[in-house]
């Protein structure tokens, strides 16, 4: 038998699982990357002054650098997600039976 809890997992993750992976992916990335550029930015501005010899190289590398994270973030997100979702399946077959 399966929690509430991982009953509102599975419908949840079945929803973001409807569309394509490609589309998960991307607006996932997009959604990381922002939030990642945005603390890089604001952490680099408090703590460092690269900004004032880094110019504007330093706001590319910022964006690539967010850009990675973003991914990373989603592909583990997805990843894990995956694989709970599949061992709360599993489980429910074997309760099932």
């Amino acid at each position: 038998m399966i929690t509430r809890s991982e009953q509102r997992f599975i419908e949840h993750w079945r929803e973001q699982r409807s569309g394509t992976k490609a589309n998960y992916y991307l607006i996932f990335t997009l959604g990381w990357s922002v939030v990642s550029f945005l603390v890089l930015f604001f952490l680099t501005k408090l703590l460092t002054n690269l900004w004032d010899s880094g110019g504007k190289m330093f706001i590319v590398i910022l964006i690539i650098l967010a850009l990675i994270i973003g991914f990373l973030s989603t592909h583990f997100t997805y990843y894990f997600n995956e694989k709970k979702f599949n061992r709360i399946i599993e489980k429910e077959k074997k309760s099932l039976n």
